[in-house]
């Protein structure tokens, strides 16, 4: 006979949408069970955001000590340990991993450890990992099981050659050469992070460029600095054939060239993880797409089995997912709190840093705005020249008769931290003349925000 647990609210999945949820239904007094057959934190702590950025800023580190000659510091002979690096990666997930831990216990939150399968509208059957059977009864359930990464013919995944984003962060030795299979979100950060560290890399991506959905400037920049970096970059190219030979692999390309590569790393995409948690046996309906259909409560088909983060589709990221659960625990304990995903700022972790948040220009224009485009160069930042980093600019789009913020981006300097002013002024309804008029202090790249902001009005006074 399955053990059996009763609770207010059992959650499957312990990524940042689970384990946010659960914590946040704890502090409200709510009994909670989450159950998860890995390690908490998903595939953000894990094998994403957290161990990507921790390489990231060794990247970070690298190029600031390249530049270092014109501070009259000179260093030779840097040399690269990427055994150190990785290690580093390790140790910085193994402690955020450990205090999240940490975190649980001190809330009283209780963890099952084991996959988990819907049986009925308020009933979860756990296999544990040590074999034994349990059996989770629950007023109300959350689903956040997540999504893996997409394979694509004429790929296969083995994570010893051809990689997805976890065979990336395992790798133990540097590849000298990688394909990067998309020029997306995860392939340009990928990109960036493994040619500074010494591989010599390559993007094929079908679409006329890469990060297509960003704006058309902040795409040519990126471009310009992997070109300067020696990435090479194929757009409106595909991969028609692959063939390892030895321990590598021979590509044949759309366009008739071939390369020849150590490693591929796959970047197009993720899919739910829907299969296997019985969503047929209890009605849970799915989209045309194949996420987890919900409503604006984030409330499946079934009345008391509610779904979050990347299963349902959606922004796909990790601080949306957060959101997400926070909103659920909200309905749950009554408020009918609708998700709102008009202010949604996200950041890609490239040297420059993109950030972004709201609607582009052209977004903007399709939904009869008329814009205003307020724009201010980083070249034209004092703070951005003590700190060595002149390249990009802040735009922030606005309705032109109203004021209104419709959305922002940046690239340059800290664009993942400063986007948020932008974002906390749209969220609190705020018109671009509240940044403008707000004193900045002086000397910050922040005072790009403000002075972006005032060149809505045509003012920005270190604009040239």
């Amino acid at each position: 006979m399955p053990e059996i647990k009763n609770t207010d609210i059992a959650i499957l999945g312990a990524g940042p949408g689970g384990y946010v949820a659960a914590i946040r239904a704890k502090k409200l007094g709510l009994d909670v069970i989450v159950i998860e057959k890995e390690n908490l934190g998903g595939v953000c702590l894990n094998w994403g955001c957290i161990p990507t950025k921790t390489l990231a800023h060794t990247v970070e580190v690298i190029e600031t000590i390249k530049k270092s000659g014109e501070l009259g510091i000179n260093i030779s002979g840097m040399e690269i340990n990427f055994g150190k690096v990785i290690e580093r990666k390790d140790k910085v997930v193994n402690i955020q991993r450990g205090g999240l831990e940490y975190n649980f216990k001190k809330n009283g939150i209780e963890i099952v450890r084991g996959s988990g399968k819907l049986v009925s509208q308020n009933k979860i059957a756990v296999k544990g990992n040590d074999g034994t059977e349990i059996e989770v009864n629950a007023k109300n359930i959350i689903l956040a099981t997540g999504s893996h990464a997409s394979s694509v013919p004429p790929f296969i995944l083995d994570n010893e050659g051809i990689l997805d984003n976890i065979g990336i962060l395992s790798l133990k030795e540097l590849p000298e050469s990688m394909l990067v299979v998309g020029g997306g979100v995860i392939g340009c950060e990928f990109s960036g992070i493994f040619s500074t560290l010494g591989t010599k890399v390559t993007i094929v991506e079908i679409m006329p460029k890469i990060l297509l959905n960003e704006d058309e400037e902040v795409s040519e920049l990126i471009k310009k600095v992997f070109a300067k970096k020696g990435i090479n970059i194929y757009t409106g190219v595909t991969v028609k054939e692959v063939k390892k030979t030895g321990s590598q692999y021979t590509c044949m390309l759309s366009n008739g060239e071939s390369i020849t590569v150590d490693k591929i790393l796959i970047s197009v995409g993720r899919k739910p993880n829907t299969e296997g948690i019985g969503l047929e046996e209890t009605g849970v309906e799915l989209d045309n797409k194949g996420f987890i259909a919900v409503d604006k409560y984030l409330r499946t088909s079934v009345k008391n089995i509610f779904a979050i983060g990347d299963v349902i589709g959606g922004y796909q990221l990790a601080h949306v997912a957060s959101a997400e659960g926070l909103a659920v625990i909200d309905n749950i304990k009554g408020k009918n709190k609708e998700m709102d995903y008009h202010v949604v700022p996200w950041a890609i972790f490239t040297l420059p840093e993109i950030g972004t948040v709201g609607l582009s220009k052209k977004q903007a224009e399709e939904k009869g705005y008329k814009v205003c485009t307020g724009m201010f160069p980083f070249k034209n930042s004092g703070k951005a020249f003590v700190v060595q980093e002149t390249e990009g600019f802040i735009k922030i789009f606005t309705d032109s008769s109203t004021g209104e913020i419709l959305g922002s981006t940046m690239i340059g300097p800290r664009a993942s931290d400063l986007v948020h002013e932008i974002a906390v002024a749209m969220h609190g309804e705020l018109p671009v003349g509240y940044i403008a008029d707000t004193i900045h202090a002086h000397p910050t790249l922040a005072e790009a925000v403000m002075e972006s902001a005032e060149d809505c009005f045509g003012l920005a006074t270190h604009k040239v």
